[in-house]
């Protein structure tokens, strides 16, 4: 075998050494081919060594261990941020955000003032803008089935909560445990997340009837398979912010959903209930809503503090998804639990600021919603609630982007004739006012991640306690005086 060896490194031998010579008059041999075999040559000499040092008993080099493949480590994957997971231990981290810019213009209503008018501040009407929300957080998955999602909001020169979250649910079941800072289960509206709505500002009811986040735990049972169901129960306690010592407030919610097949796209059938008691040292409720947008804080329709121990609001929800249609519906009514002369609700009832009424109020709420991508999506859809869209030909590839236009009514009454007669002292009609909206928005997306939104609305009102104020040379009564806000607005949106 020696010998071998030997007779293969004199023959490479002489070659190398002829080499120059021949490619020097032929040009047959290159550089590379020469120092291919300078490398076979070299290997042939290794290989020698080894076999005398094994026949001769002397210990040899250990062979290099073959290469062992890295530990497992989280892996960065680029979902809109950079998301890190480990396959094997449950791990996860992505950080997370968004930001929306809004400009728009709310007219003034009633002849030309300056100023504040018997509680309207005209000033803060007009122009304006403003940071509607800047949103940064994390999210991620813990091992064993649990899960995380950590928001704040920076806008209006405050840190304020989003969804603080922390959740369980065991692999392949369809149990999930939600703790945390979130939507008490409100509506098909509340539950979708800003950044996806269809317009500036969700359906008046949410501001209305005073839906934010709360502490609290909900149990949901879902369809992993299908996504084709969702009932979840809560229990909360109050905002997350509410600083008081007298956090005595609560809510019990339950919620359902489904979603079957329909014409090729899909349906939203859900219903919702909520029972919500007031904080024992200030026991009263109060409903109000901005005219379809927050870039003015003034508010025509305003029922006033009524001193109650809580309230009792249902709602169904709709919503259809056929191609790049879509429509949504939904109407809510609440039952006011009132305080009032010979009516008591325990040892601890106090009135708070509100106003005795004669009887029990309730109001009412309901928008419907229509719109078309002209270019072809399909508005998302997940778990009971709207999602993101998926753009088909995204500008930065040479398309349009994701265009869509909409339309909704929304209407809110917050007057109400209350049951029985009215004693000395009590009133028994409530003119919180009636709005009715009328909007339009058109909505690009120029890649997933960007949204530009602009939005025309007309707020029609009948009542409410300003109408004496916009309206005073009319002869009808207050709660039927008529008058109309008109607005525009627009917003930019980035989101990872």
């Amino acid at each position: 075998m020696i010998r071998a060896l030997l007779h293969s490194i004199l023959l490479a031998g002489t070659f190398l050494g002829a080499a120059p010579a021949l490619a020097a008059q032929e040009g047959t041999a290159s550089a590379a081919e020469v120092a291919a075999l300078r490398a076979e040559v070299d290997s042939l000499r290794r290989e020698i060594e080894a076999l005398k040092a094994e026949r001769s008993g002397a210990p040899t080099a250990p062979a290099a261990a073959p290469a062992q493949p890295a530990a497992s480590s989280p892996a960065p994957i680029w979902n809109g941020a950079p998301q890190f997971r480990e396959a094997s231990g449950g791990f996860s981290f992505k950080p997370k955000g968004f930001e929306q810019f809004d400009v728009g213009y709310v007219s003034r209503p009633g002849p030309p003032r300056s100023g504040t008018v018997a509680g309207l501040n005209y000033d803060r009407l007009g122009w304006n803008g403003r940071a509607r929300r800047l949103v940064i957080g994390v999210e991620g998955t813990l091992p064993g089935g649990f899960g995380y999602n950590v928001e704040f909001n920076f806008a209006q020169s405050i840190v304020d909560y989003e969804d603080i979250i922390l959740t369980y649910q065991p692999p392949r079941s369809g149990l999930q445990l939600r703790v945390g800072n979130f939507f008490p289960l409100s509506s098909l509206e509340t539950m979708t997340p800003a950044r996806v709505t269809s317009f500036l500002e969700r359906a008046a009811f949410t501001d209305a009837f005073n839906y934010n986040r709360r502490l609290g735990a909900a149990l949901a049972l879902t369809d992993p398979k299908s996504d084709r169901y969702t009932l979840t129960a809560g229990l909360f306690g109050q905002e997350i912010n509410n600083s008081s010592f007298s956090r005595t407030g609560w809510q019990a919610s339950v919620r359902g959903t489904f979603s079957p097949a329909f014409r090729g796209g899909q349906l939203h059938l859900g219903a919702n209930f909520q029972h919500r008691a007031a904080q024992r040292d200030a026991q009263s409720v109060q409903y109000r809503s901005r005219p379809f947008t927050q870039v003015t804080d003034q508010r025509f329709v305003d029922t006033g503090a009524i001193a109650a121990d809580g309230d009792d609001i249902a709602g169904l929800e709709f919503g259809a998804i056929i191609g790049p249609f879509h429509a949504a519906a939904e109407a809510q009514q609440a039952w006011v639990r009132g305080y009032r002369l010979g009516r008591r609700f325990g040892p601890n009832d106090g009135p708070g600021a509100g106003l005795f009424y004669a009887g029990d109020a309730s109001f009412r709420s309901a928008y419907a919603e229509a719109g078309y991508y002209l270019t072809g999506e399909t508005r998302g859809y997940k778990g009971g609630r709207w999602d993101r869209t998926r753009v088909l030909h995204p500008f930065d590839r040479g398309g349009w982007g994701a265009l869509q236009a909409n339309a909704r009514l929304d209407w809110l009454d917050l007057r109400d004739r209350v049951s029985g007669g009215a004693g000395p002292g009590v009133p028994d009609f409530i003119n919180g006012g009636r709005q009715l909206g009328y909007q339009l928005s058109l909505i690009w997306n120029p890649i997933d991640y960007i949204r530009l939104q602009a939005q025309y609305s007309r707020a029609s009102f009948a009542g409410g306690p300003l109408t004496g104020t916009v309206a005073p040379a009319s002869s009808a009564p207050l709660d039927r005086r008529t008058f109309a806000v008109d607005s525009v607005a627009v917003r930019a949106q980035v989101e990872f």
